[in-house]
C-alpha cells in the first residue's frame, strides 16, 4: 500500500511539473564564469532547487536517525554489560551470606577485573578480609573503594581499619575528613572523641564533645553532658600538671557549671584553691559539693581542714549532718564512727559500728574498728574475735565502692571507672 501511495504521489508531482512547465516557458541565464553561462528553464531551476532541498533534508533526517540508533545501541550494550556485572556481584553477595568466602571473593574479583572502578566490590572484599582477621588487606580494599568514590561509610570503614592496625592518628585524620564534609556527623564525632580520649588529646576531644552536646536529643543530653564534664575535668588536670593553676581552676569551675554534682571536679577545684593559698574558698567549694552528694572524699577533705584548725566539734557535726541527710548511707555512717573513734569517744563509736554491723556483717573495716575499740577498753578476748572476723573476709580495710554505670567493683573511691572509663560513677 505504501509503494502504491508513493507511486501515486510521484505521478501527481510529475503531472504538476509538466503543467507548470507548459505555462511557464521563460528561461533564466546563469553565469558561472566569464565564458561559462547556461540558460535554464525557470521551472527546471525551481524543481531542481526543490529536489536539492528535499535531498538535503532527507540526509539530515537520516543522519539524525542513525545517530539516535547508535546511541540506543551503546546504551543497550552498557545495560547488558551492567546487568552481567550485577549478576556476578549478586552471586558474590549470595556466596558471602551463605558462608562461602572463597566463592564470594572470586566473584568480587571478577567484577573488579571487568570494572576496576566498581565501588561495592572492594568494600565486600574488605568485609571478607576482616572475617579472616586480615586487617591490613581490609584496609587495602577499603582504600581502593575510596579511590573510586569517596563515600562516608567507606571512610568510616577505613578509620576502623586504622584503629585495628594501631594507627589512631590516621583514624583521627579520617574522622576529620568526614567532618569537613558534614560537621554534624554523629558517628564521626563520637569516633573522634573516643580515639582522642585514648590519646589524651583533651582539647581536641572537647571540641567534638561540645558539638555532640549541641546535637543530642533531650533524652541523650545528660549522657553527653556527663562526657563533657569529664573532658573539662581532664583538661583542667592537664593544665594543673603543667603548672597553670588559674587555667585549671577555670576548667574545674566550667565542669561544675555543666554538672554540679561532679565530685572529681569539686575535689580538684578545692585542692587547686588550697594550693593557691585560699583555704576558705576551698572549704566553700567542698561544702557546696557536699550539698549535692555526700561523697566520702569530700567529707575527708573537709575533715582534714577542720582537723588542721583543731576543730573536733566541726568534724563531728560534719558527719552527723551528712548521716542525717542520708541515713541509709553506710559509708557516711562509717565516717561518723571513725571520727568518734579518733576523738576517743569509744562508747559513741562502738554504738555506731554495732548499728552498722547489723546491716553489713561482711565488711571487714567495721570489725577492725570494733576490735580496736575493745582493745582500748582492755577487752582482749572480744578484740581478738573482731580482728579474726575482719581478717576472715579480706586483708583490705578500705571502704569498697562500685561503678554506678557498669557495676565494676572498686577497692576505694575513684574519679574514673577503669572498666567503663566513665567519670563520677564511683559509689559506696
Amino acid at each position: 500500500m505504501s509503494i502504491r501511495l508513493a507511486f501515486l504521489v510521484a505521478l501527481l508531482f510529475g503531472v504538476l511539473v509538466a503543467y507548470l512547465s507548459s505555462i511557464n516557458s521563460a528561461h533564466v541565464r546563469i553565469a558561472l564564469g566569464p565564458d561559462w553561462a547556461y540558460e535554464l528553464p525557470l521551472m527546471a531551476l525551481a524543481v531542481g532547487a526543490f529536489l536539492l532541498g528535499a535531498v538535503f533534508a532527507f540526509g539530515l533526517g537520516t543522519l539524525r536517525e542513525l545517530t539516535r540508533s547508535y546511541q540506543d545501541y551503546q546504551l543497550a550494550r552498557r545495560a547488558r554489560r551492567a546487568e552481567s556485572l550485577s549478576e556476578i556481584y549478586h552471586r558474590g553477595v549470595d556466596a558471602q551470606l551463605a558462608g562461602k568466602p572463597a566463592e564470594a571473593a572470586e566473584a568480587f574479583e571478577e567484577v573488579l577485573k571487568r570494572e576496576p572502578g566498581h565501588v561495592e566490590a572492594p568494600v565486600r572484599l574488605g568485609e571478607l578480609a576482616l572475617e579472616r582477621g586480615d586487617s591490613q588487606a581490609a584496609l587495602g580494599h577499603h582504600l581502593q573503594a575510596l579511590r573510586s568514590e569517596e563515600r562516608t561509610d567507606t571512610l568510616l570503614a577505613v578509620a576502623e581499619d586504622y584503629l585495628r592496625l594501631g594507627r589512631p592518628d590516621d583514624a583521627i585524620a579520617i574522622y576529620r575528613r568526614i567532618l569537613a564534609r558534614d560537621r554534624d556527623h554523629l558517628t564521626a564525632l563520637r569516633g573522634l572523641r573516643d580515639v582522642a580520649v585514648g590519646r589524651e588529646r583533651w582539647a581536641e576531644t572537647l571540641e567534638a564533645q561540645e558539638r555532640l552536646v549541641q546535637l543530642a536529643l533531650r533524652e541523650a543530653k545528660p549522657v553527653e553532658e556527663g562526657w563533657l564534664a569529664g573532658l573539662q575535668y581532664e583538661l583542667g588536670r592537664s593544665l594543673l600538671a603543667a603548672g597553670n593553676t588559674a587555667g585549671a581552676i577555670a576548667r574545674f569551675k566550667e565542669t561544675l557549671h555543666v554538672q554540679p554534682d561532679f565530685v572529681p571536679a569539686a575535689l580538684a577545684l578545692g585542692d587547686s584553691q588550697l594550693k593557691a593559698g585560699d583555704a576558705r574558698e576551698a572549704l566553700r567549694t567542698w561544702e557546696r559539693a557536699l550539698e549535692t552528694q555526700p561523697a566520702l572524699p569530700l567529707l575527708a577533705r573537709i575533715e582534714q581542714l577542720h582537723r588542721a584548725e583543731g576543730r573536733p566539734t566541726r568534724m563531728i557535726s560534719l558527719y552527723e549532718g551528712a548521716a542525717a541527710r542520708q541515713p541509709d548511707n553506710l559509708a557516711v555512717a562509717f565516717g561518723l564512727g571513725r571520727v568518734y573513734f579518733e576523738l576517743a569517744m569509744l562508747d559513741e563509736a562502738a554504738e555506731q559500728f554495732e548499728k552498722m554491723e547489723v546491716r553489713a556483717q561482711e565488711l571487714p573495716v567495721i570489725h577492725a574498728y570494733l576490735g580496736a575499740i575493745f582493745e582500748r577498753r582492755g577487752q582482749v578476748r572480744e578484740a581478738l574475735e573482731e580482728y579474726r572476723r575482719a581478717l576472715r573476709f579480706t586483708e583490705s580495710f578500705e571502704w569498697p565502692h562500685r561503678c554506678a554505670d557498669c557495676g565494676a567493683a572498686h577497692p576505694h573511691w575513684m574519679d574514673r571507672c577503669p572498666s567503663c572509663r566513665r567519670w563520677n560513677t564511683s559509689r559506696p
